[in-house]
């Protein structure tokens, strides 16, 4: 059995990447490989992995920022924390706490792997040490491309894209319109997925809003998701946006929801202007997807057939695009039957969590 060590960025909260770490443990081929995963906190995501039966080990990791010796510290303890479990290989889930899994590799002389969610300019690659792991994974080409640029070795970097549960994400799981069940909404429903923060723009798409209630008044526009106190300045400018335009009576806060295939399925539209695994998630439900030319760091953006509506970065566009779905009931359908196509061939979890299972074999020498 190959004991592998795994970092998760937060065991709080449930974000894109920790949705790819658990989809990635729970496709893992149990007769080969062991997880055990690291979290600096304890909450719903240490919780959701604890449904896998697996070890979690929640260990506080002071930030890559902080000196050198409490790292290092740190380091020292982790390593007596989980000398019990005979580590042949260490995957940072992302690149927070790279230097933590470089020491324990060092450490234990085992080969390492980290995984890059985010866009990294190449002049920043040398700051997370990429250059020290056996393997880097990228989500996309572009991030890929970005690494080697800045002088990480191509034999190094991998692209394998996020993948979605097909299983969990279909089309009318649930007859039930649950956003109708839970609040009173007009006759077309419009989202927004993602934490009340200024990379998910959601003073943007009140803007967007906007635009298209002077238009269409039977539209509801829904942002979905929870805020962090950190973010109270930005949810007070997006709630100053809404009473602007004066568009309250079409705006509805959802706050979290655990339910997000269910969610999915009952939006007519989604709109992103960040990108992220919700664009999968909603081609798997069947729903189209309107996205911002600046959400184009993942390989998520494509002409047609894809179930994205690719359109440039400015309010006026957006709010067009969205006007053009609302009023083609066979547009909307026809992208969204060809998203959930598109996912299928492509962004299959179980092919994601197969394409990493390579990864680690190639690097500890294992023939099938």
């Amino acid at each position: 059995m190959i004991n592998i060590l795994y970092f998760a960025h937060t065991g709080k909260h449930i974000g894109g990447g920790e949705t790819q770490l658990f989809g990635l443990l729970k496709n893992l081929n149990k007769d080969m490989f062991s997880p055990i995963v690291i979290c600096p906190n304890s909450g719903e995501f240490s919780d959701l992995l604890k449904t896998l039966n697996i070890p979690i080990l929640i260990c506080h990791l002071p930030g890559w920022r902080k000196l050198i010796s409490f790292k290092d510290l740190a380091s020292l303890r982790l390593l007596k924390t989980i000398s019990k479990y005979q580590i042949d290989l260490v995957h940072a889930s992302d690149f927070w706490y790279n230097y933590y899994a470089l020491q324990i590799g060092k450490l234990l002389g085992v080969p390492t792997i980290t995984h890059v969610r985010n866009i990294i300019i190449p002049n920043n690659t040398h700051k997370y040490l990429f250059d020290h792991f056996n393997k880097v994974i990228a989500i996309s080409e572009r991030i890929k491309n970005n690494l080697i640029d800045g002088g990480i070795s191509p034999e190094k970097v991998e692209y394998i894209a996020d993948g979605v549960d097909l299983t969990e994400f279909q089309p009318n799981r649930n007859k039930i319109n649950v956003l109708r069940r839970d609040f009173r909404l007009r006759d077309k429903l419009i989202g927004l997925v993602g934490r009340i923060e200024p990379f998910k723009r959601q003073k943007d798409f009140m803007s967007i809003a906007a635009e298209v209630v002077k238009r269409r008044k039977d539209v509801s526009f829904l942002l979905i998701g929870d805020t962090l106190k950190r973010y109270d300045k930005y949810l007070r400018e997006t709630i100053s946006v809404v009473r602007k335009y004066g568009i309250y009576k079409y705006v509805v806060w959802t706050g979290y929801r655990r339910d997000m295939p269910d969610i999915l399925n009952s939006l007519d539209i989604l709109v992103t202007l960040s990108g992220g695994s919700v664009t999968m998630e909603a081609r798997a439900c069947e729903t189209p997807v309107i996205m911002s030319d600046k959400a184009k760091q993942i390989n998520l953006i494509c002409d047609d057939g894809t179930g994205i509506l690719n359109v440039p970065d400015n309010i006026s566009d957006l709010s067009e695009a969205i006007l053009r779905l609302l009023d083609d009931d066979q547009l909307r359908t026809k992208i969204g039957k060809s998203g959930r196509k598109r996912v299928e061939n492509f962004y299959d979890m179980r092919k994601t969590s197969e394409d990493t299972q390579k990864i680690y074999k190639d690097l500890l020498g294992i023939n099938d």
